[in-house]
């Protein structure tokens, strides 16, 4: 695999409770393309993935969410668990940083019922977008096209089912977009 990403730094939007087995295979993913994931939280110091049916793996954050600006970061990630997102729907902060990304056009991916955030942020009117089918009415309700597919890519956003059978579809058509964005501001500068 090439480098395409090599010395860009992606935020991870977390908090406690985010699905750490989409955050690892995702952070494995960005080391390979040669970028550097970074963690963006409402928690300090220490955040809690979640495994199964309990508590997994503390991750250090690198930075609190009311202080982070999407400026600084080439991409977005956005793991699913309903902790984590109950977490970052409780603050205007998430509203702010998700939509910076959505203004400047970089790439977002967003796993699983992430995207509800998506929603909470009134970032889908007018756009394509795939997940869990319990969000569907509401996607719509907002403005969004709902796509049947297990995922969905429009311009720079990708949003999609990332579960067990659908996380290594996920994964690449999430390196394609962030690699594909790259090389489009590479041309342009």
């Amino acid at each position: 695999m090439t480098k395409a990403m090599l010395g860009m730094k992606v935020a991870a939007l977390v908090a406690n409770g985010f699905e750490e087995k989409q955050f690892i295979k995702a952070q494995r993913s960005f080391i390979e393309m040669g970028a550097t994931l970074k963690i963006i939280s409402t928690n300090q110091g220490l955040v809690n993935g979640w495994e199964g049916q309990a508590w997994g793996h503390n991750f250090a954050v690198d930075a609190s969410l009311n202080t982070a600006l999407g400026v600084d970061y080439a991409g977005l990630l956005i793991p699913g668990g309903q902790r984590s997102i109950e977490k970052l729907k409780s603050t205007a902060h998430t509203k702010r940083f998700i939509g910076s990304f959505m203004a400047a056009h970089k790439p977002v991916a967003v796993m699983g019922d992430a995207l509800s955030l998506m929603i909470m942020s009134e970032q889908i009117d007018g756009r394509t977008v795939a997940g869990p089918v319990a969000m569907r009415d509401e996607a719509i309700k907002m403005g969004a096209k709902w796509s049947e597919e297990p995922m969905m890519i429009d311009n720079a956003m990708l949003t999609g089912i990332a579960d067990l059978d659908n996380m290594d579809m996920f994964i690449e058509m999430m390196q394609d977009v962030f690699t594909n964005n790259m090389m489009m501001d590479q041309e342009a500068a």
